[in-house]
């Protein structure tokens, strides 16, 4: 097993087919998947229970790569995502009026994955705030 992982580190074989040397090909592979490259490595203790950022870090933590979060949700910001949700809920109140279900239904499924998107990033957000201050009470 410690071959293995050794192997897979210095990207001489892969899983599943996928080369694992950076983190966009972890992001690409299944939770499952990343919970058997878990597996391979005897540091990582709870893979199970793990979700898949939880495990993507995890595995690049005990590759010793550095630990980065995608940047992705940084560049976006809630007001401008806020403002695409009401341009979205005037389109929609528009479709409704001209009985267009079917545009109405697909305005209302993209209005709902903005409002998630506001939410994770406002989490995000909330927790870099906390660890934030945690830093500076122990300056």
């Amino acid at each position: 097993m410690f071959i293995l992982v050794n192997l897979i580190e210095k990207n001489l074989i892969s899983v599943g087919g996928i080369n694992m040397s950076s983190r966009p090909e972890l992001e690409k592979l299944t939770v499952v998947k990343l919970r058997e490259v878990a597996h391979e490595y005897p540091e990582i203790v709870g893979a199970t229970g793990m979700k898949k950022e939880e495990l993507i870090k995890a595995i690049l933590q005990a590759r010793g790569e550095p630990v980065e979060k995608e940047k992705k949700k940084d560049l976006v910001l809630i007001s401008h995502i806020k403002k695409e949700i009401k341009e979205l809920k005037s389109e929609q109140a528009k479709a409704l009026t001209n009985k267009d279900s079917k545009k109405a239904s697909v305005l209302r499924k993209k209005i709902s994955k903005l409002k998630k998107q506001t939410r994770l990033l406002a989490k995000d957000n909330k927790a870099a705030a906390a660890a934030a201050a945690a830093a500076e009470k122990k300056e």
